[in-house]
């Protein structure tokens, strides 16, 4: 057994690794440069470019009967600062033709008889034709439709106004029930503040895997880590002196990504900086660890990027809960979600900003968290020593 092997972590040559590591990470300055602004393009990217809400409809209304009362529901429609009027058609070729060439993506039809229905008081029925090529703007626009009209069918007293979209939905007024809603955590429902806290669980998977995998790799293809690995500086010590500079840049960029997202996008954060902090330095050694783990699988930068953007940026995006619904999602494929830290860090950071909770809510999430990290860490030091050591 050597000297090296016998004797434990020496702090003194892990303290040197940093010093060389941060010496090389300086010299590359173009490097350097990318590690900031990557991620503050990622989020303005995914901040401007990702929005769930659906604002100035752009709407087609065929009005056949052309009375006060017609011309008052399709005045409402127009005020209600959900659609953008597109034209009033002449007919429903016209309203065929704009649904078909995305001029509209919703039309509403007023029947010739709408007017002397609603003064006899007889229910009348108002077509809502939506373009469903695309669903969650077909499935917004119709509630905004349904919305309105009910609203409309409420100012004119106690008398049934029906709305048609495929089938036909009744919207009854004058009942004895009224429904109160109010939102929570984010009741303007500004679709960035649930966008943002994600985007930045993305981002620090990326950077953290792909800067650790690349530095490793860096002195595989310069021939210089047999040269290390000959002396007396043991593998782990070697790993650790590699990571520890990473930590910190990932840290910065953390910072950064959290005092951009509050000062250009105006998210707020409701809960605790420091919890805050302290699970992102967890999230941050779980990617750092998955970046070892791609080191020892590649041997050119070019396979290790490839490698370190398969492992990180499509399960944090696609597996995280991050753009699409887990709940939403087939089974087989949620349990695979399980499998990766995103989910786990996706639900604690929006919990955070949002909701302002902290551990005692988010307890689970941290423990798996934690468990992740621990396991991807000592997967990735093992496999580094077997090939290294």
């Amino acid at each position: 057994m050597t000297a090296a092997a016998r004797r434990g972590l020496s702090w003194r040559t892990i303290r040197a690794i940093i010093r060389r590591e941060i010496t090389d990470v300086r010299r590359d300055r173009r490097s350097l440069l990318l590690t900031f602004l990557y991620p503050i393009s990622m989020l303005l990217m995914y901040g401007y470019g990702i929005r769930y809400d659906v604002d100035n409809v752009p709407l087609t209304i065929l009005d056949y009967d052309q009375t006060p009362e017609s011309r008052a529901l399709a005045e409402q429609l127009v005020r209600s600062g959900y659609f953008h009027l597109v034209r009033f058609a002449r007919d429903e070729r016209q309203v065929e033709r704009d649904l078909t060439t995305d001029t509209s993506r919703a039309a509403v039809i007023i029947p010739v008889d709408f007017a002397d229905r609603i003064r006899a008081g007889v229910p009348v029925t108002v077509q809502a034709l939506i373009d469903g090529s695309d669903a969650n703007t077909a499935t917004i626009a119709q509630s905004y439709v349904l919305a309105v009209v009910a609203r409309y069918a409420e100012s004119i007293g106690p008398r049934h106004l029906l709305a048609a979209s495929g089938g036909t939905v009744s919207v009854p007024t004058g009942l004895p029930i009224e429904l109160k809603s109010r939102v929570w955590y984010n009741p303007e429902l500004k679709s960035v503040n649930f966008i943002v806290p994600g985007v930045i669980a993305v981002i620090m998977m990326i950077v953290g895997a792909i800067m650790t995998a690349l530095s490793i790799v860096k002195e595989k293809e310069r021939g210089t880590i047999e040269q290390i690995l000959v002396s007396p500086i043991r593998p782990t010590e070697m790993m650790l002196g590699k990571i520890v500079p990473y930590v910190i840049l990932a840290f910065v960029d953390l910072m950064i990504i959290v005092t951009a997202g509050y000062f250009i996008f105006e998210v707020p954060i409701k809960g605790s900086l420091v919890q805050l902090a302290l699970l992102s330095l967890v999230y941050l050694t779980a990617s750092l660890g998955l970046g070892v783990f791609v080191s020892t699988i590649a041997d050119t930068m070019q396979t290790a990027m490839i490698a370190a953007v398969f492992i990180s940026l499509l399960p944090s995006v696609l597996l995280s809960g991050f753009v699409f619904p887990l709940e939403n999602m087939p089974v087989a494929i949620r349990a695979i979600s399980y499998c990766f830290p995103g989910r786990y860090f996706v639900t604690a950071i929006r919990g955070i900003y949002l909701k302002g909770v902290g551990l005692e809510v988010l307890w689970p999430q941290a423990l798996m968290l934690l468990a992740f990290t621990a396991g991807i860490v000592w997967l990735s030091a093992s496999r580094f020593n077997e090939k290294l050591g």
